[in-house]
């Protein structure tokens, strides 16, 4: 099965390297094999040839979900196509959870306004995949359209799909989301209420500042991923303190009653904090009429 397999798939990657566009649809219909329909329909979309798209939207169809996922993903790739998005977006109505969660995630790769309401629509979908996908994929549009039904989904029940929308808002940039985004730094999620202050952070709007500075109290931290070095190789993931960012937040407004609270911070226990709020400080002093 392992040569079978291999033999396969050199066979679709040669089809790929000579555009054979006829051979890879034939190979996407292919029953016997599952894996000869993913790879031929990721093949596909790597070539990018617009006579691929029945194909790929029949594979849209397809009983397994690996294959759906590569049809999806194959139709990003070709870019903003009006029968691609239609697809997309019939997926996103009517298929399965796996269906419709790749294709949220497609449609804001593609970022074509007319996924926008029907992605607001997802927000409320009963799978919290789906609903996720859909919040990030509004925020990658940035189409302020959606401002109001995320700041709403910050009271969903799931936190991954509140950290999300904590997130992408300051994408956006709306001023009318700064109100739920400060009423979401009391999240019981500590992924939550960092987003919200990156989010604040990103909007800068002054309403903020007494809501960041009662954050500086925050005890909350979260696992963020490491960053890849020069060499390919990434870093282990680190520790990100709530109150951190909100000491990088504040200063970035460049609000001086933020240089009280700020000043405290310098006794934190942790360095990686302490050295936030003298650079923080130091940013803030630099703005002082005085200085």
């Amino acid at each position: 099965m392992g040569l079978f397999s291999s033999l396969v798939k050199t066979n679709v990657e040669e089809m790929k390297a000579k555009k054979d566009v006829e051979g890879l649809i034939h190979a996407s219909k292919n029953r016997g094999n599952v894996w000869v329909r993913r790879d031929a329909a990721v093949a596909l979309g790597e070539v990018g040839d617009p006579c691929s798209f029945d194909a790929l939207i029949e594979a849209l169809k397809d009983k397994n979900k690996d294959v759906r996922s590569a049809a999806a993903e194959a139709l990003g790739k070709m870019g903003g196509h009006p029968r691609a998005v239609e697809s997309l977006l019939d997926s996103l109505k009517n298929g399965d959870m796996c269906a419709r969660e790749e294709a949220a995630s497609v449609l804001g790769k593609i970022g074509h306004k007319d996924a926008v309401e029907p992605l607001i629509q997802a927000l409320k979908d009963e799978s919290f995949f789906v609903r996720q996908s859909a919040a990030s994929s509004l925020g990658r549009i940035g189409d302020a359209r959606a401002v109001e039904s995320l700041a709403q989904t910050l009271k969903d029940e799931d936190k991954d799909v509140r950290q999300a929308v904590a997130s992408v808002l300051g994408d956006i940039g709306d001023s009318r989301a700064v109100e739920p985004l400060i009423e979401a730094l009391k999240d019981e999620s500590a992924r939550v209420r960092y987003g919200a202050i990156e989010s604040l952070d990103k909007i800068g709007d002054r309403r903020a500042v007494g809501p960041l500075i009662e954050a500086l109290k925050d005890k909350g931290w979260l696992e963020l991923p490491g960053v890849a070095s020069k060499t390919g190789k990434g870093s282990a993931s680190r520790k990100a303190w709530v109150r951190q960012r909100a000491v990088e937040a504040l200063a970035r407004l460049g609000d001086a009653r933020a240089v009280g609270p700020i000043t405290e911070v310098l006794n934190d226990k942790h360095e990686a904090i302490r050295k936030s709020a003298q650079e923080a400080l130091g940013k803030l002093n630099a703005r002082s009429p005085a200085a």
